[in-house]
């Protein structure tokens, strides 16, 4: 087969490599701290997930028909897929519950993406109370992008609760148009709609400012300042005090107008962004109200990055530097000794079983390597230089 089915992915080379660099860092940094790998089904059933998600999410998904003739969908959501696992296979008493993942999620592209496919990383915390459990995860990502070599992202916070809550008084079919033009940043229709309908001059007011509650750390005063005397934002407040404690606090953005599709985000939420790309790389947040709809109570917070945009941003995009090892006149048991020797120290490299020096030496070359070894003799050169320099 010389293509892949429209809109599939195969991920290769360099960029497969930084991939699989990243989801390491990732799944290293929180296995440990106590996070446990999860491997969810590629299938879903619809009755399990239809609920949950919204009718623009609902559209995207991909429904199939097991042998069995059960109505499934193909996974587009793994955080769906974790709180239905870890609702069903552990006891309150066990909570809290930490898992990781690295997988796939399929979904019908929007435009003007056109993979259906799309690989992820992510983490959830569920079980656990206070703020803390949020500022552990957030220092816990951040210190993975860092690993990554991704110091310069930032985190855009704001708290899913906020519109919702100035929109009480809004009937339900326009609070929805409302908070949809919010979501997808059309700013003209989101105030033609405040303008054209009934609402209380009070909540007028905060909903016409919110799309400017955009900055540093002084917005939560401003946004609180609108409610004249409540504190909706005191969650928020004690995570970024705790965060900038953690030697965090240049690398957050308030953004009071953020806004989730999916209706169960239940407080603080987050977006993660690069300066070097200037689009998301992902996001996530508090989720308690999806607790409640599987049963269980109790604070929920999880994330999810795409692991192709991170690593294409990270440090190992281009491939990390690695020699390649000559046998020379060894036997390829001599040879693979020695050669297990270098790897042993932490270095990187690929086997020359070519019978001559210079053949092996061209081979190096025109694939790119940067230093080449003999390893009957020991001896290293430096493929830029040229130079030879004792293994």
């Amino acid at each position: 087969m010389k293509r892949l089915p429209r809109g599939c992915v195969n991920a290769g080379g360099n960029l497969a490599s930084a991939m699989e660099e990243c989801r390491r860092e990732f799944l290293s940094t929180f296995r440990s701290w106590g996070y446990r790998p999860f491997l969810p089904s590629a299938l879903q059933l619809l009755e399990s997930s239809w609920d949950l998600l919204p009718p623009a999410v609902r559209s995207r998904l991909i429904a199939v028909n097991t042998p069995y003739g059960e109505p499934c969908c193909l996974r587009g959501d793994i955080t769906l897929a974790a709180v239905t696992y870890l609702a069903t296979h552990y006891a309150p008493e066990e909570r809290p519950l930490r898992i990781c993942y690295s997988d796939r999620i399929y979904m019908k592209p929007a435009p003007p993406k056109r993979a259906l496919e799309s690989f992820q990383i992510g983490a959830e915390l569920l079980g656990w109370e206070g703020h803390g459990a949020d500022v552990e995860m957030l220092s816990l990502l951040l210190s993975t992008l860092d690993a990554a070599g991704l110091e310069r992202t930032v985190l855009v916070l704001g708290d899913a609760t906020l519109l919702p809550r100035a929109l009480l008084p809004v009937d339900t079919p326009t609070a929805e148009k409302i908070a949809s033009a919010l979501s997808r940043g059309c700013l003209p229709e989101y105030f033609s709609l405040l303008k054209g309908e009934n609402i209380p001059e009070f909540y007028r007011n905060i909903l016409m400012h919110i799309p400017d509650l955009r900055g540093g750390a002084e917005i939560l005063d401003r946004g609180e300042a609108l409610w004249r005397g409540e504190s909706p934002l005191s969650g928020l407040r004690g995570i970024v005090a705790s965060l900038t404690d953690l030697g965090y606090g240049g690398r957050i953005i308030i953004d009071l107008s953020l806004a989730r599709e999916l209706a169960y985000y239940s407080g603080p939420i987050f977006d993660v962004y690069s300066p070097d790309s200037g689009r998301t790389l992902g996001g996530g947040g508090r989720y308690d109200r999806l607790l409640s709809f599987c049963g269980m109570e109790g604070q929920a917070m999880g994330f999810a990055l795409d692991l192709e945009a991170m690593a294409s941003l990270s440090r190992f995009r281009n491939g990390r530097p690695h020699l390649m090892a000559w046998c020379g006149n060894l036997s390829p048991k001599e040879a693979l000794e020695r050669a297990g020797e270098l790897t042993g120290k932490g270095m990187s490299l690929e086997m020359s079983w070519a019978e001559g020096r210079e053949s092996s030496l061209e081979s190096a070359e025109i694939r790119g390597f940067s230093t080449w070894t003999d390893l009957s003799d020991g001896t290293v050169l430096d493929l830029a230089g040229r130079g030879n320099t004792p293994c």
